[in-house]
């Protein structure tokens, strides 16, 4: 049988056409957003493992992945808030810049036959650091006007949240084949959420929608082809590469989206709206890059 919502990319284009058609939800809008958030991440974090993860025996690993999602990624997010002259604009960047990679990078990195194991211990450690590093880095950059307590709070729901829950859901029988069910729905019950809600503001200022289509297209694949050249030129094992190429791109916009639908308006939730298009295309993308190295093993230099 034909499950079309078990297509993550076909989810999210789903809900934000029929969220921009519709306007979205009539209330309750933020609420549906969190629920829908909390709901994909604690199935989506079923696919990672926190026991037996030892910091240091996977140093090189986590510091690479580390320092592509937050040095290389969000440093380039980080100088987008920068150059942004719209206060909300800048605020949904950083947002962006603080929190921790998409779950996504797990099925991507299988696709692309690189090291699994690795991107679910550096995932796994990102995502307890992400508790910390959301709200740190937010009032670090942003500074005055946002609430430490709540975020710091929203942050704890609806990052620690989705462990806790995962950790059950991880020993069910069945997770594994509902999770594709339940992300994919999720998704597009909290794209349609957003999309519906910023709807007027990002008709009414095409200007902007432009600018960040090509911030957008900037971050996915302009930053990953270059690091996919420099990483090829540099004849590092495939398994590094894919690393690279990986954890520089995915971040999780959905909770990014409602975080900033949380304490900020509804202008700074466009640069994850968009981002998220650009997102979905370069996951497709991804697979051809790769291929055109032809077979290799993750632990050879592909």
């Amino acid at each position: 049988m034909i499950r079309p919502w078990r297509s993550f990319p076909l989810m999210v284009s789903s809900g934000l056409i029929v969220g921009l058609a519709t306007g979205g939800y009539p209330a309750f809008s933020r609420e549906i957003s969190q629920i829908a958030l909390v709901v994909a991440m604690s199935f989506s974090l079923t696919e990672i493992g926190f026991s037996g993860i030892s910091p240091t025996s996977e140093a090189r690993g986590f510091l690479l992945s580390l320092g592509m999602s937050y040095g290389v990624l969000s440093g380039l997010l980080l100088a987008f808030a920068i150059l942004s002259p719209d206060p909300s604009v800048r605020e949904g960047w950083v947002l962006m810049a603080a929190v921790p990679p998409a779950i996504a990078v797990i099925p991507v990195t299988s696709l692309l036959r690189g090291d699994v194991r690795r991107a679910l211990i550096s995932l796994a450690l990102l995502y307890l650091l992400g508790i910390a590093l959301v709200p740190g880095i937010t009032l670090a950059v942003i500074g005055r006007g946002v609430p430490v307590d709540a975020l710091f709070l929203q942050t704890l729901v609806l990052i620690g949240v989705p462990i806790l829950v995962s950790r059950p859901l991880r020993r069910w029988h069945r997770t594994a084949e509902i999770r594709p069910d339940a992300v994919g729905l999720s998704f597009f019950f909290l794209v349609l959420a957003i999309a519906g809600s910023t709807r007027d503001t990002l008709f009414g200022a095409p200007d902007l929608l432009v600018s960040l289509s090509a911030a957008s297209f900037l971050r996915t694949f302009g930053l990953g082809i270059a690091l996919y050249a420099i990483t090829r030129g540099l004849g590092l094992p495939r398994r590094d590469q894919v690393t690279a190429a990986t954890f520089s791109s995915f971040k999780n916009l959905g909770l990014t989206v409602v975080l900033a639908f949380s304490f900020f308006d509804q202008k700074a939730t466009l640069p994850s709206i968009v981002s998220l298009v650009f997102e979905v295309l370069w996951l497709a993308a991804l697979p051809y890059l790769f291929r055109a190295r032809g077979p290799g093993s993750p632990d050879g230099p592909g």
